[in-house]
């Protein structure tokens, strides 16, 4: 239900439009909470007349038909401001920084997507409130912003245990200005946020859906970057994307310094399931045993999960415990394929996927440590021969492609030599077991 909307629809309907537009209509809707919805208010002129003609009136009747009350926010300055003396003279006002001690530089995987992102927030760590402010990072969600701004409050905190940093959610700053406006406490909530050195807000995008909020931000906002206090901000979207912010708030996001990170690719991920295999493989407090997980397992995990390094992690997660669990009493320690399959049914869709030409490419290219692009090549030695032939041997026998359209897959071979190569494959498939078993673990991969 919205109640703000519900409130103004009535007053549609008892005011003429004038009175409407002039003193309804600057209100901003801030938030809803234990029946009181808080509402806020421009000027000290529209708020005086507002309490003195029309909130009783409103409230007699949202408290009657719908159990609400109305409360005016004052967003204007209702005083003078001014930080504590013991923050003047350098002695900062602690609070809770709300920071994730894990999420450092050095467990961040430094790789293209993310390089200049890296870059800037080290730069940030290092010299806050001087080089980018505010600094602003976007990416899709699970990509590694939010850890990015964890690493920079916690190496600043690391550095000089003397500034104080906060790190919130806009939802979070949204929901502690509402407590603070309902125990009249406003000035508290501006004294706090002007009065550290380093603030960090993820999931700036909501900045707009609520209202009176920004408003508060943006005094903040203005106080912080006069005083050079560091402002970090993360988001999903490009400031040019996130609709309806107001312009004075997106130009200050451009002050500084705008950087995104990049969707990962298939050796990315790999890389990234690695460090945090290694991570959790020195952290003894972790897992009861160490655990043996093959590159087949961390490549299925990396191809499964293509859009969300949250979610990679989480599913790494969820199989080193389901590993601990299940060897708790036993010997074994490996993690096979098929272990994994069984560990993460309920976390990744095992449905049967269409097995690609690309994909097959991209899973051999892998395995016999090559590029694609050489599978496509015209290099005719060993080393790439043999694995552009396995390839096409699968192509045939797991897909529907003619030899035609998968020779033109592998830099426009005749179809012919696609034929030659299959039945390179087939006939050292029937001469040699080692090599037909490893052949047939390659299309087992595909379809289990």
């Amino acid at each position: 239900m919205d109640y703000f909307e519900i409130t103004k629809n009535y007053l549609k309907k008892i005011l003429d439009k004038p009175t409407y537009d002039n003193w309804i209509k600057p209100l901003t809707y801030i938030g809803f909470h234990k029946n009181v919805v808080f509402v806020g208010s421009p000027d000290k002129k529209k708020t005086s007349w507002l309490k003195k003609n029309l909130l009783n009136k409103i409230n007699d009747h949202t408290k009657k038909e719908f159990k609400f009350t109305l409360k005016l926010v004052p967003l204007y300055d209702e005083e003078d401001i001014t930080l504590p003396e013991d923050n003047k003279r350098g002695n900062v006002l602690h609070h809770r920084s709300n920071l994730q001690n894990k999420y450092t530089f050095s467990s961040f995987v430094q790789l293209d997507p993310n390089r200049m992102a890296y870059s800037f927030a080290y730069s940030v760590s290092e010299f806050p409130g001087k080089s980018y402010n505010p600094l602003y990072i976007y990416s899709d969600v699970g990509l590694g912003k939010t850890h990015l701004m964890y690493a920079i409050g916690n190496r600043i905190v690391e550095n000089n245990q003397k500034m104080s940093v906060i790190y919130l959610t806009t939802s979070d700053l949204m929901n502690e200005y509402v407590e603070y406006t309902r125990l009249n406490k406003r000035s508290e909530f501006i004294k706090k946020y002007t009065s550290v050195d380093v603030l960090l807000i993820d999931d700036i995008q909501y900045i707009t859906k609520w209202g009176g909020t920004s408003e508060q931000f943006y005094y903040i906002f203005n106080k912080l970057i006069q005083m050079e206090k560091q402002i970090v901000i993360c988001s999903d979207k490009h400031p040019d994307n996130i609709p309806d912010l107001e312009k004075r708030i997106k130009s200050r996001f451009e002050w500084g310094g705008i950087v995104d990170i990049l969707p990962y690719d298939l050796e990315g991920r790999i890389a990234i399931l690695k460090k945090k295999i290694s991570e959790v493989s020195r952290n003894k407090s972790l897992t009861k045993k160490q655990f043996e997980i093959s590159n087949e397992v961390v490549y299925f995990l990396a191809s499964s999960i293509k859009d969300n390094i949250r979610k990679l992690e989480g599913a790494l997660n969820r199989l080193i415990g389901y590993a601990d669990l299940k060897y708790s009493d036993m010997n074994g320690n490996e993690i096979t394929l098929s272990f994994a399959k069984e560990a993460l049914k309920p976390y990744i869709s095992l449905k049967k996927k269409t097995i690609t030409i690309e994909g097959i490419q991209e899973f051999i290219a892998k395995k016999y440590n090559i590029k694609v692009g050489e599978l496509k090549s015209k290099n005719n030695r060993p080393k790439i021969a043999l694995p552009r032939q396995i390839a096409m041997y699968i192509c045939k026998k797991l897909t529907k492609n003619p030899l035609t359209e998968i020779g033109s897959k592998f830099g426009g071979k005749h179809h012919t030599t696609v034929l030659h190569s299959i039945k390179k494959i087939e006939n050292e498939i029937e001469s040699n077991e080692d090599f037909s078993k490893q052949i047939n673990s390659f299309i087992n991969f595909f379809q289990d």
